[in-house]
């Protein structure tokens, strides 16, 4: 708890918090190659332990600090929901004789 008080007081991280161990574990038997094995990385719990706690903050004022158009990083909304409507207006364009205009922001 005191190394969380800690990082609201001053904002800082601990340098050693976010390194990762990568180990690799066989995925054959008897492993000869690079390519027989797996790589996997194992993070520290105190990473996560923050990342956590700031995802759950953040979640609170997400909605009044990103805009209502922002497809991402909000729950119920998709990335892809901007794609599919883009393509609903080419759509609609391809099949009007006058076409139309769009804005990329």
């Amino acid at each position: 708890m005191a190394f969380m008080n800690e990082f609201y007081k001053d904002g800082s991280v601990v340098r050693d918090l976010n390194s990762t161990f990568i180990t690799l574990i066989p995925k054959v038997k008897r492993p000869m190659m690079l390519s027989d094995y797996r790589p996997i990385s194992l993070v520290g719990s105190m990473y996560k332990v923050v990342a956590k706690v700031l995802a759950n903050r953040l979640r609170r004022v997400m909605n009044s600090v990103i805009g209502d158009y922002q497809m991402a990083f909000i729950e119920g909304r998709q990335i892809l929901d901007s794609v599919v409507v883009v393509e609903e207006i080419i759509n609609k364009w391809k099949h009007e004789e006058e076409g139309g205009c769009g804005i990329q922001d």
